[in-house]
C-alpha cells in the first residue's frame, strides 16, 4: 500500500475515465504502477493541494487541506478539508495566481485556511487577475504570521 498514515494519496491515470485529473502542491512522494497506468501522488498531513478536474462538459478546482473533512473528491485515498472550489474560466485565473505565487512570491502552498478563502474573493472578481490585491494578501498574510510568533 502507498502512503503513510495521515498522508493523501492522489490516483491520477494515464488515460481520462469520465474525468482527466491534475494534482498541484507538494507531494512528498511520487511512484508509478505501471500495471494499472496510475501515477500515485503522497502529500503530508496537513498539506494544501489544487485538484484540477477536466469532465466532458466542464472545468473545475479546489483548494484543499490534507485534514479530515467532508469533501470527498475522485481519485482521493480519503475526505479532506475543501478550502474552496472554482469553475469554468475561474480555473484559468486559479492556475495563474499559483503559478504567480510559486514563482513571485515564495509558493502558494503554505498559508493558512483564511488566506485561501480570500484568494477566493480575488479569484470571483470580474476581469482578470488583480495582482496588486494578491501581493498585498501575502504580505498581509506573512505580517499576521509573523506578529503571532
Amino acid at each position: 500500500m502507498f502512503g503513510l498514515p495521515g498522508e493523501l494519496v492522489v490516483v491520477i491515470p494515464d488515460e481520462s475515465r469520465f474525468f482527466s485529473l491534475y494534482s498541484d502542491g507538494v507531494y512528498s512522494r511520487k511512484t508509478y504502477l505501471k500495471e494499472s497506468g496510475e501515477t500515485l501522488l503522497s502529500y503530508e498531513e496537513g498539506s494544501v493541494l489544487f485538484l484540477y478536474y477536466t469532465y466532458p462538459t466542464h472545468r473545475a478546482a479546489s483548494c484543499v487541506r490534507n485534514v479530515p473533512g467532508k469533501a470527498e473528491f475522485p481519485g482521493l485515498s480519503k475526505n479532506v478539508s475543501l478550502l474552496f472550489t472554482v469553475h469554468s474560466s475561474k480555473v484559468d485565473k486559479l492556475k495563474r495566481a499559483v503559478g504567480h505565487l510559486n514563482k513571485n512570491l515564495r509558493g502558494a502552498y503554505r498559508f493558512n485556511n483564511d488566506f485561501y478563502l480570500r484568494l477566493y474573493f480575488i479569484l470571483e472578481q470580474r476581469g482578470k487577475i488583480n495582482y496588486p490585491a494578491l501581493k498585498s494578501l501575502v504580505k498581509k498574510n506573512e505580517e499576521n504570521s509573523y506578529g503571532k510568533s
